[in-house]
């Protein structure tokens, strides 16, 4: 234990508050760097689900985008959203249709690739960009999704519920010029998807 200075003489209770007081400084400078992190992950993701909010999510789109164009790379675009999803909510409520939209977020996250950007877009609809990915890959990787939300109920408190998602595609084609004319052609294949009957993948 330390009881003694170096030079032999007593810690005094002068010496005590002082190392008090620097631990505390430091427990506080820690809080601080621990509660600025959480406000920063806060800024860019969605609070029910924990993916991407859409305005970073387009931040990210901006330079993976730029990317694409100078190295002549593909990228894929994929819209999903959840069929009937106001037919949860009217019939079990908005806290079961949060738990939906919570087991959705993470049923996506575990069909794509870990350098995939993934956001909510909105309301029921989410959104991946997708680098170096051709039509046939993000087609089975649609594919593979939808028929894992079909097949698998989700659990919430109301019970196991039954959904679908329908999903548009769409390829960064080279008349493509941004982001958002890529994500509005996946979003007309999620039209193309819902005015097909549903629980289906379409591209652009």
């Amino acid at each position: 234990y330390l009881t003694e200075k170096a030079d032999a003489q007593q810690f005094t209770a002068e010496d005590e508050n002082l190392v008090v007081g620097l631990a505390s400084d430091a427990a506080i400078a820690i809080e601080n760097a621990h509660l600025f992190e959480e406000v920063q992950r806060l800024a860019i993701t969605d609070g029910l689900t924990g993916l991407y909010n859409r305005r970073h999510f387009f931040e990210l789109a901006e330079r993976e985008f730029e990317r694409t164009r100078r190295y002549s790379r593909p990228l894929a675009a994929m819209m999903l959203d959840i069929d009937r999803f106001k037919r949860v909510n009217d019939t079990y409520g908005h806290a079961v249709g949060d738990e939906v939209l919570q087991a959705l977020a993470a049923r996506f996250r575990e069909n794509v690739r870990d350098i995939d950007l993934l956001a909510r877009y909105g309301g029921e609809e989410f959104v991946a960009l997708l680098p170096e990915v051709g039509l046939e890959s993000v087609r089975v990787a649609a594919e593979r999704l939808r028929q894992s939300v079909a097949e698998t109920p989700i659990e919430t408190a109301a019970g196991p519920l039954s959904v679908t998602v329908s999903l548009g595609l769409a390829l960064a084609a080279p008349d493509c010029q941004d982001p958002a004319t890529l994500l509005r052609r996946a979003d007309e294949a999620l039209y193309k998807a819902k005015n097909a009957g549903r629980n289906r993948v379409c591209w652009a």
